[in-house]
């Protein structure tokens, strides 16, 4: 529902004012009338209002005055002018002051709905960015705490699906498309999800919204259009075939194995952090490289029937696998490799699942970067074929894929420049999120300082300052392409918590602030 306030100096005007918007639409409800100017600041004090609807010609302060006043406090205020053919000149000069819109007295039921109509549309993809906005703050970690943000969930209630793909092959580099792309292949009737991308390319998370019927129509007016029996924590049939859904489009996309784990509805926002943290535990403790799942958080482990967490390969060390591979850090590999094998080894899995997982994990890592000649499963069960000894095993093993993985030279099989070519994709596809240069430099398997170097070389400017410049070259985008985005609320889809700081960083690289940019592209 969308609370409207209605200034307006004849009682009689305000009644069919209420009755012509209440009558045209269900979504917006008048809630709060004043008789000037003054009084509806006055009541704008106590509760601000989605829409107001104001008189031009009133004593005390006019609408004039009022409009003014109210772009000082409430900028994002939408209001619409109701003047008579007399004061027409008069409206036209409240519309410089940024009026959605506005209607001639006596007002039509078509005019009026016809203003409702666009307005609904304009706040309903307005309050859908604000709530993207705050979800992606709360699963990074940075809660937007407040009774704006709490309201604009209010009566709802959220539960996640994390998905673990294997591989990215197939899926692009634009991640807000896929995010749309695979938002709109989970849409259902009446149920409301988001896609976000996660913190690499490989996570995707869908958040779905429920109110207290069963799946929310996300509008936040309490109705459901769908689903509803009154039993949310019984719906998990759904989000299950969501979570199904969502890994076989996933799969499809990027050529991969897909694993999902489907989370429990949390009625509070603060608690989807805690929620995204103990499914990626469990996609970390879970997940096999090469199988698709389906992993529950009201399962255990052993209830899932899993022999040993020792025995599945986290996301982590295959990255970081792969980074040596690329790299051809011969040494580096060799360790990492015979750690692995030695862990597999004291699991005590059957001799069929042992050699399963091996082969999954070489095909995993070494995709790409195998010599043609070389078959990893020949290598692998010839090195199996008739060792008892498993230090043996392991050590014959690895020497062979050496051998196969490994250039004979030590040179890279990446130049330096490829390396900052491959990482500037990743970091262009998630500029919304805050990275840790000493994250991103071990996952390439370099120093912070010298993948610093790398970057002041072939992009011209340190990682620091990069990373910086990416994010206002995607916030000029945004403002070319959602000229209703707020510069606080750019600042906010870019990971900036301080909106000053977004503004000043702006101004570095723009030379002027973003309020500035935006009037500069009106004017061409």
């Amino acid at each position: 529902m969308y609370r409207v306030m209605v200034v307006e100096d004849e009682p009689p005007l305000i009644r069919d004012i209420r009755y012509e918007i209440e009558r045209n639409s269900t979504l917006f409800q008048v809630t709060a009338t004043a008789i000037n100017g003054a009084d509806a600041l006055r009541k704008l004090e106590e509760e601000t209002p989605d829409v107001l609807f104001t008189d031009i010609r009133m004593p005390v302060m006019d609408g004039l005055e009022l409009i003014k006043a109210i772009r000082q406090k409430h900028p994002e205020l939408p209001f619409v002018i109701l003047s008579g053919y007399r004061d027409f000149d008069y409206a036209k000069e409240a519309l410089k002051f940024q009026a959605y819109d506005y209607l001639l007295k006596p007002v039509s039921p078509d005019d009026v709905r016809e203003v409702l109509i666009k307005l609904e549309a304009m706040l309903g993809e307005r309050r859908e960015q604000k709530k993207r906005a705050v979800l992606l703050s709360v699963l990074q970690g940075e809660l937007i705490s407040g009774e704006f943000s709490e309201a604009l969930f209010a009566g709802q209630s959220l539960a996640l699906l994390v998905a673990q793909c294997d591989g990215t092959s197939g899926m692009g580099a634009n991640a807000m498309d896929l995010e749309a792309e695979l938002a709109s292949a989970l849409a259902v009737p009446g149920a409301a999800i988001r896609v976000l991308s996660g913190r690499t390319p490989l996570e995707k998370i869908a958040i779905v919204e429920y109110n207290s019927r069963g799946y929310g129509d996300g509008d936040g007016d309490g109705d459901c259009d769908g689903y509803g029996d009154g039993d949310v924590d019984g719906k998990f049939a759904e989000r299950e075939q969501l979570a199904i859904a969502m890994q076989h489009w996933l799969s499809g996309k990027s050529g991969s194995a897909v694993n999902v784990a489907i989370g429990e509805p949390r009625a509070q926002l603060a608690d989807l952090s805690e929620s995204l943290g103990f499914l990626r535990d469990l996609l970390r403790r879970r997940a096999e490289h090469g199988v698709s799942k389906l992993i529950r958080e009201s399962e255990t482990f052993e209830a899932a029937g899993g022999s040993s967490p020792v025995a599945v390969l986290t996301n982590e060390r295959l990255s970081s696998l792969r980074s040596m591979v690329q790299l051809q850090q011969k040494s580096l590999f060799k360790v990492e490799m015979s750690s692995l094998i030695g862990e597999w080894l004291l699991a005590r899995l059957p001799v069929p699942d042992f050699t399963s997982l091996v082969k999954r994990t070489l095909h995993a890592v070494g995709e790409g970067y195998w010599r043609r000649e070389a078959d990893i499963d020949s290598v692998v069960d010839e090195c199996l074929e008739g060792v008892t000894s498993g230090e043996t095993m392991s050590e014959f093993l690895v020497t062979r894929l050496e051998n196969a993985l490994f250039e004979e030279s030590s040179a890279s099989r990446d130049s330096p420049e490829g390396v900052v070519d491959k990482l500037d994709d990743y970091l262009i596809a998630n500029c919304h999120r805050n990275f840790d240069p000493k994250e991103l430099a071990s996952g390439v398997g370099l120093t912070a300082p010298y993948l610093s170097k790398l970057f002041k070389l072939h992009r011209g400017m340190p990682l620091i300052e990069y990373l910086a410049y990416l994010k206002i070259e995607k916030a000029k985008q945004l403002i070319r392409s959602a000229p209703e985005l707020l510069a606080k609320e750019i600042g906010e889809l870019l990971g900036f918590s301080d909106p000053f700081y977004f503004s000043r960083l702006f101004k570095k690289f723009e030379g002027c602030s973003p309020s500035e940019y935006r009037k500069r592209l009106e004017k061409r």
